[in-house]
């Protein structure tokens, strides 16, 4: 007899021995009898009087474990022969296991563990015993090897003195568990049979249905590309779901929570990659705050919830159909794009689990059904949030079922996909509307500058970019500074108002920083807030003040002069020099003057650009001014919003958008403008 010591710590040791479930360690045993080309595993547990598990034998028909293979996989820790194999020595099936711990999961379950092995060694079978014990998870003895009386090869494993938790290791729980775990394997090599305790391991007679799907390529932060695959299995059966992350041929390294809504449905998904294998040997597989995962994570998670929602639409098809032929679906035609397609496709999903989950409604008289309907479609198209009071409140779902509801309506990203689309296209029409205002003779002509335009781009500064936040709304240069200086926190005395040099106060039309308030806003201010992008600490502040004159008047040498004489204010006002500030200042509106456009389209100076101050770290002088015309502009706007207007199919016109300005902003259009 030989004893074997690994030269390696024992809490390194004891890391290998551990298993969230026991039936984990069953599956190690499981993997290691698949990857000896075994066609058949027994599980067999045997019990005492008491009825508690006393043994557990793995036994299988493989090629069984050689005198080299244990001396090197025993006495090394990594030192198994898979390391150097992709594939198993008879069968040529994928491996599962290369690192040569999964025998330490045994451990995990029991304190006496013995190998028992036959294997063809020159023509003749032989066989021996490994025996190791929980007490020294290091030392490994061998018995000696001699001839065995077996007519095939294989290794029977034997755990005794099982360590307690043993409700997981009960067959019909863990027979379940294993179908999970091992569902991918069979399908892929049906021929593999495995028992637990008397039952066939059988994936396939307890599904309901099996997708596959390809995800995008994954590029990692580091720059390497990964295929990803994700299978979904629905069952015939209550199981437990999850999210198995597995190795790019299908072997299970982890389980995690799929962090999806999916009522209804009992399903688990197995999600495959080389990235995730390559994780598992470098062990960051377990690290929450690894982006790359979280990544991937999430576009699994995505397809997940698209899948679900195309199920649910299947399902909710023949239902459907019989509404169309009774006149009582509220939609005629096909949908025209991707808004209207997905309106449809979360109006279904709603209406036919509503006929599910009220009885009344399922009886109720068709004109009280297609006032719902009509109902339901309103709120999809015009305000979805008020989708829940709907059908709380005026439909009368049940409280039992409200909650589950809910649950239904967050299962996928519809509701924020639709109001997403709704953000865009109700932009595309404004900026049409805004332009029809801006350029219309009769229009432009009547349009107010203070208590009409300015209104307008006050609640849509999203116009001048997202990551603008507005903080003042028609308020004297002194606060615009005030609020300045509150934002970076400088304790500096403001009692004093900051003048212009000819001793004026100056009155700023809209100011626009990159920097949240921290003022409470009520629903009567003028202030709006708009989306705040994250910027690096680095980057600092950036104000944009913006001098806004009415379309029929244009920008002049006067008007640029008066912007220029805010700028010069906070450039030059001792309070504020030394804080690391952009201010950009604008004069807007549809035209420059013939003298204007000399002053801004100088050589060696961008297009618009009226003055640029010196960028002093000791002073508040990173200062530019620029005149900008209206086209420029909605130009720019529409340019960013070109990506979703493609994909959402959507082409705002001039009567879309007069529309949209008259019902959402009726008291800031001009009468002539209303026609």
């Amino acid at each position: 007899m030989q004893t074997l010591t690994l030269e390696v710590t024992q809490d390194h040791i004891d890391r290998l021995c551990k298993a969230k479930k026991p039936v984990l360690g069953i599956a190690e045993l499981i993997w290691n009898s698949v990857d000896a080309d075994s066609t058949e595993v027994a599980v067999r547990i045997k019990r005492n009087g008491l009825n508690s598990i006393d043994t557990i034998d793995v036994a299988d028909n493989g090629l069984g474990i050689s005198m080299v293979e244990a001396k090197e996989g025993f006495g090394h820790l990594g030192g198994s022969w898979k390391r150097r194999e992709r594939q198993t020595k008879r069968e040529k099936r994928i491996l599962h296991g290369k690192q040569g711990q999964g025998r330490f999961r045994a451990f995990a379950l029991s304190e006496n563990v013995r190998w028992d092995s036959t294997y063809l060694a020159n023509g003749s079978l032989k066989e021996f015993s490994i025996i190791g014990t929980s007490g020294d998870k290091r030392t490994f003895k061998i018995t000696d090897e001699s001839p065995s009386q077996r007519a095939e090869t294989g290794t029977t494993v034997t755990l005794s003195n099982i360590i307690s938790q043993q409700a997981s290791l009960d067959g019909e729980k863990a027979v379940l568990e294993l179908n999970k775990l091992l569902a991918l394997y069979l399908k892929q090599y049906p021929h593999v049979q495995i028992t637990y305790d008397g039952t066939l391991i059988d994936p396939a007679a307890l599904e309901d249905a099996t997708t596959e799907y390809d995800l995008p390529l994954f590029r990692t932060e580091d720059g390497k590309e990964y295929e990803a695959k994700l299978t979904i299995i629905e069952w015939k059966i209550e199981i437990e779901r999850a999210l198995y992350l597995c190795s790019k041929s299908g072997f299970t390294l982890r389980e995690v929570a799929p962090g999806i809504h999916a009522p209804g449905y009992r399903f688990t998904a197995y999600l495959r990659s080389k990235m995730l294998e390559e994780m598992d040997e470098a062990g960051t597989i377990d690290m929450d705050e690894f982006t790359d995962l979280r990544k991937l994570l999430d576009i699994a998670k995505e397809q997940m919830r698209k899948h679900f929602l195309q199920r649910d639409a299947e399902k909710a098809s023949s239902v459907v159909e019989t509404w169309k032929k009774d006149d009582l679906y509220p939609y005629s035609g096909e949908p025209q794009n991707i808004l209207e397609e997905t309106e449809r496709q979360m109006f279904d999903v709603v209406a036919v689990s509503l006929d599910s989950y009220v009885s009344d409604f399922k009886d109720s008289a068709p004109k009280n059904k297609k006032l719902t309907f009509n109902l339901l479609r309103y709120a999809l198209e015009s305000n979805p949030s008020s989708l829940q009071f709907i059908l709380e409140e005026v439909v009368g779902l049940p409280k039992d079922k409200q909650d589950e509801f809910a649950s239904l309506l967050q299962k996928t990203s519809l509701i924020s996909m639709i109001n997403a689309s709704k953000i865009v296209t109700d932009r595309l029409d404004f900026l049409k509307g805004l332009e029809f205002l801006l350029y219309d003779k009769d229009s432009k002509e009547a349009l107010r500058e203070r208590s009409q335009l300015h209104k307008l781009v006050s609640r849509n500064t999203w116009i001048f970019g997202d990551e603008f936040y507005l903080v003042n709304n028609d308020e004297s240069l002194t606060n615009v500074l005030r609020k300045h200086i509150k934002d970076v926190a400088f304790g500096v005395d403001l009692d004093k108002p900051v003048l212009r040099e000819d001793g004026s106060r100056g009155v700023v039309d809209i100011a626009l920083s990159n920097v949240p308030s921290s003022e409470q806003l009520t629903e009567t201010s003028d202030v709006i807030v708009s989306k705040i992008l994250n910027r690096q600490p680095s980057e600092g502040r950036h104000h944009l003040v913006i001098e806004l004159k009415r379309p029929s008047e244009k920008i002049s040498p006067k008007v640029l002069s008066q912007t220029e004489s805010y700028a010069f204010a906070v450039a030059t006002d001792e309070r504020f020099q030394g804080i690391s500030t952009t201010w950009t200042f604008w004069s807007l509106s549809n035209e420059l003057t013939p003298e204007a456009r000399f002053k801004t389209e100088q050589k060696d100076r961008p297009k618009g650009m009226a003055f640029q101050g010196p960028n002093d770290p000791q002073k508040n002088f990173n200062i530019t001014i620029w005149a900008k015309q209206w086209n420029e502009v909605i130009e720019q706007c529409t340019g960013r919003l070109k990506f979703f207007q493609e994909r959402l199919n959507y082409n705002a016109s001039q009567s879309s958008g007069r529309k949209y300005l008259q019902e959402t902003y009726p008291k800031f259009i001009p009468k002539k403008a209303k026609g």
